[in-house]
């Protein structure tokens, strides 16, 4: 019997901060599961484990049950890790999608203003909202191996045995339906291209809708940079910064909350492309043997998504730099710390996006070679 995979999604400063305990968490909680199960586990508990879009989305999307758990450990430096931000973007959005929500399992370690909130400016934290955590802000003091420790693992590893369990009947019922079918269209899979077909416009609309935003706030930055430097008097130059920096937060206040809104806009209808693209990637060798013709459809298909990366990655490469250059900015002026705040948040969901739509490089190179060993093979 095979191992089940499960990952361990947290940040490397937060475990180094509690000793280690993260991570000793992770073993206990996987050596829980085991005893319960009888099953043996992939634990994926380093990052540096695995290479990103390789391993775990083939596995995610041939089948869902072959994932135990998903457990992101949610602190104030989780959503600021780019890494972390990826992992729980792609497994929660695969999970509510594909209906086994119990799979993603937040573990609550640092309790923080923004999980609070009732619209929060981070979209993540309104996606982990949606799911069910565990709560160790105050369990994570308890001694290792004292009753009170040990209670809190085996309860953390019983919810995830439960969720597994049933990830695999309600998986197993989507094969029996789908084999009852299979001499018909499944008709979730053509309304999911034909979302599909409606989002890809979409979504390349809202890329260029975000590129004019984001030149309009670089001029409105630049133009205030180059107030300050006009004014070179000593006595009056901190006040003149203060007084800029006030106009420039009134002037971004409505653009910033445009790019956040663009971002939102773009992660959702990047969600329904990323579904469609992935059908097409899946089928292209089993339909390529039925219609020989398919191929050079195929082929065309992959050759769009190749030149629409290429492009997101040129012009998404300018927002990661803007992302940088925006940090150290916000701690500098008061009034400009929350336009600039919302302005990143916003912009992250884009550069966020980078890794989905690389992810459709990776399976369309491992598609490829079966697609040419069928024309070799073909009379």
């Amino acid at each position: 019997m095979s191992a089940i995979d499960g990952f361990w999604s947290y940040v490397h400063a937060d475990d180094d901060a509690e000793s280690g305990r993260i991570s000793q968490l992770a073993r206990d909680v996987a050596a829980q599961f085991e005893m319960l199960t009888g099953e043996s586990i992939n634990l994926f508990l380093d990052r540096d484990q695995l290479v990103w879009g390789d391993d775990w989305r083939p596995k995610i999307d041939a089948s869902l049950s072959s994932i135990a758990f998903f457990v992101p450990i949610i602190s104030p430096r989780y959503f600021k890790s780019k890494e972390c931000r990826r992992e729980l973007n792609f497994f929660a959005r695969q999970a509510e999608r594909l209906g086994f929500k119990e799979l993603v399992l937040p573990v609550l370690w640092v309790d923080f203003a923004g999980l609070h909130e009732e619209s929060p400016a981070d979209e993540l934290l309104t996606l982990v909202g949606r799911f069910q955590w565990s709560d160790w802000t105050a369990l994570k003091f308890a001694e290792l191996g004292t009753g009170e420790y040990r209670r809190a693992v085996a309860q953390l590893a019983e919810r995830l045995v439960h969720a597994n369990s049933a990830a695999e009947a309600s998986t197993a019922k989507l094969d029996i339906d789908a084999v009852e079918t299979e001499s018909e269209d499944e008709p979730g899979t053509l309304d999911k291209l034909g979302v599909m077909e409606e989002s890809l416009p979409q979504m390349t609309g809202i890329l260029t809708q975000v590129g004019a935003a984001i030149e309009d706030i670089g001029r409105a930055m630049q133009s205030a940079t180059s107030e300050i430097h006009a004014n070179q008097n000593p006595s009056s130059a901190l006040a003149n910064r203060l007084r800029v920096a006030r106009n420039l937060a009134g002037e971004l206040s409505t653009r910033v909350d445009s790019v956040r809104a663009l971002g939102s806009e773009f992660a959702t209808s990047l969600n329904d492309v990323d579904e469609g693209v992935r059908i097409i990637i899946a089928r292209a060798p089993e339909e390529s043997v039925r219609d020989p013709e398919a191929r050079a459809n195929f082929e065309g298909f992959f050759a769009a998504i190749r030149a629409m990366v290429v492009q997101a990655e040129l012009g998404l490469g300018a927002v990661a730099q803007m992302i940088a250059q925006i940090e150290p900015i916000e701690k500098m002026s008061r009034d400009l710390r929350k336009p600039l705040r919302i302005l990143r948040e916003g912009l992250t969901l884009f550069v966020d996006g980078l890794t989905v739509m690389r992810g459709w490089l990776t399976l369309i190179d491992e598609v490829e070679p079966k697609l040419d060993r069928l024309e070799v093979a073909r009379p």
